[in-house]
């Protein structure tokens, strides 16, 4: 293998492939990548067995030929050669994997491609298209909600639901949940599928980066376990979770008995706040609602915390508790002015929406006072 290449074109190309792929591993082979000659574009992949990383690069391709090398010794030598300098890569005997640049030069060990992971070839039958922002919005608004503990390994991921009327993405932790809608998917027919949060915050992180333009559409493809993500020179693999997630539509309230509007930014600062003064077992904020005005409230053995905000409210005074960050989270990411709160009573779940907008939906459970 010969190539010769720009060093901000190959940084660019590792960067893609390294983020989101764990380090961790008790297999050396996975804390490699494999590069292979295609033509005249340079095959980067990455893997670490649950998720995977193809993206394509352009090069002056001399000798065609692969290795996998690895990464972390590989990144630190390019970000380090001189800027605007060529680049000239090439493998020796023995595995050599020679990197040049002006009068720098390197080599690290590699091994061959026979003994990297093969990344599966997934089925483009039936793929399901999106605007890359929509699908950004989405995941941007819901996955925080998502569950990070192993144990609970169906809430790792978001639910993919899409039916005759609309397609729906759900997060939960069980403590929480938020939905986002989208008109319906057309041509994909009816379907439930659970992604791992991993690979969706990946894709999003992506989107971000490669800023593409508003006519580009995202490719995802299901086939058996697996899920990809096709973005112009890049695709992001992943395996399915499998298991039953929860009637998320049995948890939104659609009954109410008590409810207000409040800025969005006001709420967010004065949640804050009161998360200062939060006791260090068991976080909680209080909500206080009386005479058009919201108490937010908080104490600790040291610490104590009231704030009052503006609010339309004439109905008899009402309390309720919630985990701080879970308001705060649905606060800071929502993106609208307003947000309304709706509530059956003090012990059953709160629905939070964005004024004007009904794609969004956010349900928290109550703390008990």
């Amino acid at each position: 293998m010969k190539i010769n290449i720009t060093k901000e074109t190959l940084l660019e190309g590792i960067q893609v492939i390294s983020a989101g792929v764990a380090s961790r591993t008790t297999l050396p082979i996975l804390h490699n990548f494999l590069m292979e000659t295609q033509g005249n574009k340079i095959k980067l992949v990455r893997t670490d067995m649950e998720m995977a990383v193809v993206h394509y690069i352009n090069a002056e391709v001399e000798e065609e030929g692969s290795l996998t090398i690895p990464t972390k010794e590989f990144s630190e030598i390019i970000k380090n050669l001189p800027d605007g300098k060529e680049i000239n890569l090439f493998t020796g005997e023995n595995n050599k994997f020679h990197i040049k640049s002006g009068k720098s030069k390197f080599w690290v060990i590699g091994t061959p491609k026979t003994e990297y992971p093969a990344i599966p070839e997934i089925e483009k039958t039936g793929s399901i298209s999106l605007s890359p922002t929509a699908l950004q919005n989405m995941i941007d608004k819901t996955a925080f909600s998502a569950s990070t503990q192993e144990t609970r390994y169906i809430l790792n991921g978001l639910l993919w639901n899409n039916s005759a009327d609309k397609f729906e993405v759900v997060a939960t932790d069980g403590g929480r949940l938020a939905v986002a809608s989208h008109a319906a998917l057309p041509d994909s027919g009816e379907f439930k599928i659970i992604i791992p949060t991993k690979i969706l915050n990946e894709v999003v992180r992506f989107i971000s980066l490669s800023k593409p333009d508003k006519d580009s559409q995202i490719h995802i493809n299901v086939a058996s376990n697996q899920v990809s993500f096709e973005l112009n020179e890049t695709t992001f693999i992943s395996r399915l979770i499998e298991g039953n997630f929860p009637n998320y539509k049995q948890v939104i309230p659609t009954k109410k008995n008590f409810g207000f509007e409040v800025f969005t930014k006001e709420l967010l600062a004065s949640t804050r706040r009161a998360a200062l003064c939060s006791g260090e077992f068991g976080s909680t904020v209080k909500f206080h609602m009386e005479n058009n005005a919201l108490t937010v409230s908080s104490t600790s053995q040291n610490m104590e915390f009231t704030d009052e905000l503006p609010i339309e409210y004439t109905q008899e005074a009402f309390d309720c508790a919630f985990n701080p960050q879970y308001i705060i989270d649905v606060l800071k990411n929502v993106g609208s002015e307003k947000v309304s709160f709706s509530f059956i009573n003090s012990s059953q779940p709160v629905l939070i929406e964005p004024v004007g907008q009904e794609d969004l939906k956010y349900v928290i459970m109550p703390v008990r006072i």
